[in-house]
């Protein structure tokens, strides 16, 4: 149980004035990020008009940013309108895995392992890491440190630079003041490392728009990053944000996309401003800025010059808070790379499946191509089809374990 009186006070303030015209309040319940519905929160008890402060069970909730909720009803059946504060879940007490590595990012629980003293708060605060430092060459490294909570969230990754020289390591020059903006970089999905990215050209500051390139980025969801560098030779953070390249393939007059399983009808999602020549590939921004942190669906649809709506196509994504810093960051939960000949469909996994996936192949018609399944240990599949040069596929990856589901057109080539 923790006590949150700095928020609530303010909050159930608001509240009674929301009920002031109605009876005495009969109920008040609460809920963290999703409304599961009215009457079906968590309850709070001992409720009167006047109280200062509430008592709310976290125990179960999930460490980093979340939104709380609280509502009343009155005794003719009444609800107030439905109150919400921001709020931030530190579990560092919680923390029962920590890993590392060097230089690049081997993925996800693929680090090197840290054997923990105990699981202790102070055990963690004060850990000393034993660094296994064999096959590293003499020169500049990075090391990488992460951490999992028992709700399997990970931290963000924290880093330092190091230089190993002949007979011991040579501690980090101290910091330098920040240098002028010397190079802007950007790339797609995948860290290519600093330096490698795409290179913004003639960046200064002050300017908010740039022309990227797109060229190679294939029909589907991404992930956008872009970081800067001073002349001090230091980076910046690397932000994120989501997009989608759509490619239409006939008379598109209307695009548009929503989250998750919160479909309004065809026509009533959120619009797409097409551009006005759709010959060529175009990205546009996905705004997530009302969605909690964790896992999300992105689902986009296209309606042709007919009035004929197109399949869904869908992106798992998960939004991941900046630990205090503000800053928010994407990852694509499911990143697929896609590619079909008249003999077969080449799928891979750019980052590992979690659980074996269900693959399923029709054309736009509705006629099943092939249905196999996907095992977690194949990092590539190769489905066997026979189908004509420019035949429109719609490829379907489903993860019913995980709760992860790609859908995407092809071109079979």
């Amino acid at each position: 149980m923790r006590r949150l009186s700095h928020i609530v006070l303010a909050l159930l303030g608001m509240v009674c004035v929301e009920t002031a015209f109605a009876q005495s309040p009969y109920r008040v319940e609460y809920f963290l990020d999703n409304d599961p519905g009215y009457g079906l929160a968590q309850v709070i008890t001992n409720i009167h008009v006047g109280g200062n402060e509430l008592t709310f069970d976290l125990s179960e909730a999930a460490s980093g940013a979340h939104v709380l909720y609280v509502r009343v009803q009155d005794t003719d059946g009444k609800w107030s309108t439905t109150m919400s504060r921001p709020l931030f879940i530190d579990r560092f007490q919680d923390i029962v895995y920590v890993e590392y590595f060097f230089d690049s990012d081997p993925g996800v629980g693929k680090g090197k392992a840290v054997q923990l003293p105990n699981l202790s708060y102070k055990a963690h605060l004060n850990l000393n890491l034993q660094l296994d430092l064999t096959g590293l060459s003499l020169g500049e490294h990075e090391i990488f440190v992460r951490a999992r909570d028992r709700f399997d969230q990970w931290t963000d990754i924290m880093s330092r630079r190091f230089t190993i020289v002949q007979g011991g390591i040579t501690p980090p020059d101290p910091p330098q003041p920040v240098g002028d903006l010397s190079r802007i970089e950007y790339f797609f999905d995948t860290d290519p490392g600093y330096g490698l990215g795409r290179k913004l050209e003639n960046p200064c500051t002050g300017k908010n728009t740039y022309l990227m390139d797109f060229s190679g980025i294939e029909h589907g969801a991404h992930v956008l990053y872009l970081r800067a560098q001073d002349t001090n030779g230091y980076w910046s953070t690397t932000l994120s944000r989501p997009l989608y390249v759509y490619q239409a393939l006939g008379k598109v007059v209307a695009l548009e996309y929503f989250f998750d399983a919160n479909d309004p009808g065809e026509g009533k999602a959120t619009n797409v401003q097409l551009p006005s020549n759709l010959k060529e590939p175009f990205a546009f921004d996905v705004a997530v800025g009302s969605l909690s942190e964790g896992q999300h669906q992105l689902n986009v649809r296209a309606k042709d010059d007919d009035g004929k709506w197109s399949v869904v196509h869908s992106e798992p994504f998960r939004i991941i808070d900046g630990g205090g810093t503000g800053i928010v960051s994407m990852e694509r939960m499911l990143p697929i790379g896609m590619m079909a000949t008249t003999r077969a469909c080449t799928l891979t996994a750019e980052s590992g499946l979690k659980g074996d996936c269900q693959v399923d192949i029709v054309t736009v018609g509705g006629m099943r191509i092939a249905s196999e399944l996907w095992t977690k240990d194949q990092s590539q599949f190769t489905v066997s089809i026979n189908v004509s040069r420019g035949t429109v596929l719609i490829v379907s990856i489903n993860d019913a374990k995980n709760h992860l589901r790609v859908v995407r057109r092809l071109i079979a080539k």
